[in-house]
């Protein structure tokens, strides 16, 4: 069915003018919105989830996820770590590919009750955005390697990188212009880390849950880091989860194992580490939680199917 034209949400005011059922229809939302400042209220931390719950990134990677959603698997978590590590343990925990950290922060919240010495990380490839305001009214929403993800134009919001469907073909021209527009600029390298570009003023958009920037403030012992989950970081931690990344459906086989190395490679002898998905029909959890040996991986416990990459990380060589 072909639409020819849509708009989109492009401020507060709007978002909040619209019904609840409207709420739950996937809207174009300019990812301006995903500041709110530093007390938001809880209409605007709901616009934060909102925006976040259908937000597509360069990469063709989501960042779909909400309140609870690791329940199961945290529980399994604590009771294994619990039976592996004292309470007076100073744990190093780390949450990788870890969205906007609001799983990560339900987590720690938990994890330092039991653990009054634990630190926690929370990590993933960004945690900002950026937004280039052009002199003529219009904006880009780039990621900080300088891919642009929307043009937003009042009334308009319009795809960039991924171009909006073939239903909406003005729309779709509109992102094509947008994205012609955006090479024609030519911005200089490092332009991100300036506060002007030309007549172009550029502002940094934070991704990270509120109420989890909240939580590091009063506790520094939860922090962010940029960091992608095949990056190596010998010995690290004790514990590292890594939920809904090393699935088949984002990589092949052979990047699926070196994601298993990394893990292994991240943590202490003995550490443990979760690795699963999500199901997108029901969001029920599938995952293994295993223990690092020497040189392979033990299974401690599964949920549900397990994790779709455990084969192929029970029979690589991850060292030696």
């Amino acid at each position: 069915m072909w639409c020819v034209i849509r708009f989109g949400i492009c401020t507060q005011e709007q978002y909040l003018r619209l019904g609840e059922s409207a709420r739950c229809t996937v809207w174009w939302i300019s990812y301006s919105l995903l500041d709110v400042g530093e007390h938001p209220t809880e209409e605007q931390m709901r616009l934060f989830e909102d925006i976040s719950f259908s937000l597509r990134f360069s990469n063709n990677t989501f960042r779909t996820t909400f309140r609870r959603r690791f329940q199961d698997v945290d529980s399994l978590a604590m009771r294994w770590i619990g039976r592996f590590y004292p309470a007076e343990t100073e744990l190093h925990v780390e949450d990788r590919a870890a969205s906007h950290a609001l799983t990560s922060w339900e987590w720690a919240e938990s994890l330092f009750q039991i653990f009054p010495h634990a630190v926690f990380e929370a990590s993933d490839i960004l945690f900002e955005l950026i937004e280039l305001s052009l002199p003529g009214g219009g904006k880009y929403i780039v990621e900080p390697d300088g891919t642009p993800l929307q043009y937003v134009k009042p009334p308009f919001v319009t795809t960039v990188h991924h171009l909006p469907p073939w239903r909406y073909p003005i729309n779709r021209l509109m992102g094509l212009r947008a994205r012609r527009r955006f090479r024609s600029l030519a911005l200089p390298k490092g332009w991100m880390d300036t506060s002007r570009v030309g007549e172009c003023r550029v502002r940094r958009i934070p991704y990270i849950h509120p109420e989890a920037l909240a939580f590091s403030r009063k506790n520094p012992r939860f922090r962010f880091r940029v960091q992608s989950v095949f990056e190596r970081t010998p010995g690290c931690c004790h514990v590292l989860r890594t939920m809904n990344i090393f699935n088949r459906h984002y990589f092949p086989p052979d990047q699926l194992v070196e994601g298993a190395r990394a893990a292994f490679d991240s943590l202490h002898p003995g550490g443990i580490w979760i690795v699963g998905r999500s199901l997108e029909e029901d969001f029920s959890n599938h995952a293994t939680i295993f223990a690092r040996r020497e040189k392979s991986w033990e299974v401690l416990e599964r949920i549900g199917q397990g994790s779709e990459v455990e084969d192929l990380a029970l029979h690589a060589p991850m060292a030696g």
